[in-house]
């Protein structure tokens, strides 16, 4: 992801619109294989190394911004961690002691000869305590400090690839500074579309979702509209966007608020614009807190049956429920659950509403209250709405479902 600082994008009108590379171009893609090269050859060494070479190379002021950009992707691609035999703690208070036990042996005694102290000497008893080395307990007496951490692991990647990566983080960025995300869908199988709203609630993105005459327009609140888990909600936010470029017959148009006085600015983008995915599309439709639900409901062993495979249901043309469970029992009751990840109390009571009007009869509307994006009307839930703290408890759902019987 890239920061504020490494975003370079223009303004046309009312409009930001990102600086794209050509991703194709020879002094771009020599400089991406530099800094891979350079990633490459730093694994096993401190990060402080790596920061050094990197000042050197990639300089200062607008001309490098490119270069410093490229840096930060590649330094999501790392892993840094300490590298000492012990907790490095231990290390430093074993070496402070054998450092004050040397202070002190001269001065207990009647040796007239002035005090000395001996490094290597006083290291080497410290490590003899430990029953390591004394190189080894020098190299992570500070091993926990942020530039002493080691690069253990790099992902390399392709010059062309990470070019790609950098255009694509580049509109991720300004999404960071969305209000509201509007995408509209034409074209599409029914089942490519199912896909890609599941995919929406697996980031836990606050949505409502219009039937149009082709297809769907999909609404998101953004990060700036936001006041609480503004941050995270962000992060899942630009993580949504490589997914959709996946499809295809899309546009997306976002409502920003941009810089320090949060002006108004709009964002616009299509697939014409180039932008590649960098992620697979995998068949992972739920966040982690849901994942092990149907495990743990079916240790019940009630006569109800637990299945994350739900269809998607039309809401008389005004909206799409995408069921995130269904429970069916033997007798032929069928209950729905749909889960909200991020939700306002507002949004809830719409969701109600078009519900009742148009939803199917059984359904058990669930939310997190760790994932209430503001604290307003918390209390004043209705009772047909589920409320848990941060994972649905399978006993709890059982006995709502018997209320359908």
């Amino acid at each position: 992801m890239l920061t504020s600082d490494l975003l370079s994008v223009r303004l046309y009108k009312n409009e930001i619109r990102p600086r794209y590379i050509d991703a194709s171009h020879p002094e771009s893609l020599a400089l991406a294989q530099r800094l891979i090269e350079i990633f490459a050859a730093h694994e096993g060494r401190a990060r402080h190394e790596l920061d050094q070479e990197l000042k050197d190379f990639l300089g200062t002021g607008t001309d490098f911004l490119l270069h410093r950009a490229l840096a930060k992707l590649l330094h999501d691609r790392s892993t840094f961690d300490p590298e000492s035999p012990a907790d490095p703690e231990e290390l430093r208070r074993a070496a402070f002691e054998a450092a004050a036990a040397a202070w002190r042996r001269p001065h207990d005694s009647e040796d007239p000869r002035p005090f000395r102290f001996d490094r290597d000497e006083t290291l080497a008893a410290a490590a003899a305590g430990l029953e390591i080395e004394p190189r080894d307990l020098e190299r992570g007496l500070y091993a926990d400090l942020k530039d002493e951490q080691v690069l253990t692991t790099f992902k390399r990647c392709r010059p062309q690839w990470l070019l790609r990566r950098y255009n694509t983080a580049l509109a991720q960025a300004v999404l960071l500074r969305a209000e509201e995300l509007t995408v509209r869908l034409e074209g599409q199988a029914a089942l490519a579309c199912r896909e890609l709203f599941r995919k929406i609630k697996f980031f836990q993105l606050l949505h409502r979702v219009t039937r149009l005459d082709e297809g769907y327009e999909i609404v998101l609140d953004g990060p700036a509209s936001l006041f609480k888990a503004g941050t995270r909600y962000g992060v899942q936010m630009a993580s949504f966007l490589p997914t959709l470029l996946h499809f295809e017959g899309w546009t997306l148009e976002a409502r920003l608020r941009w810089g320090k006085r949060r002006l108004r600015r709009d964002f616009y983008l299509t697939p014409e614009a180039g932008l590649r995915p960098h992620t697979r599309l995998l068949a992972q439709w739920q966040p982690e807190e849901l994942r092990w639900f149907p495990e743990q409901f079916a240790k019940l062993e009630s006569a109800w049956e637990a299945s994350a495979d739900a269809e998607l249901v039309e809401l008389g043309g005004q909206g799409v429920l995408v069921p995130d469970f269904v429970f069916r029992h033997p007798s032929g009751t069928r209950v729905y659950m749909e889960v909200f990840g991020f939700w306002r109390k507002g949004a809830i009571d719409s969701r109600l509403k078009l519900l009742r009007r148009h939803g199917p009869r059984n359904l058990i509307l669930a939310l997190s209250k760790g994932l209430a994006a503001d604290q307003e009307g918390l209390d004043e839930i209705p009772g047909e709405v589920y409320v848990f703290r941060s994972s649905p408890i399978a006993r709890q759902v059982l006995k709502l479902l018997e209320g359908y019987l």
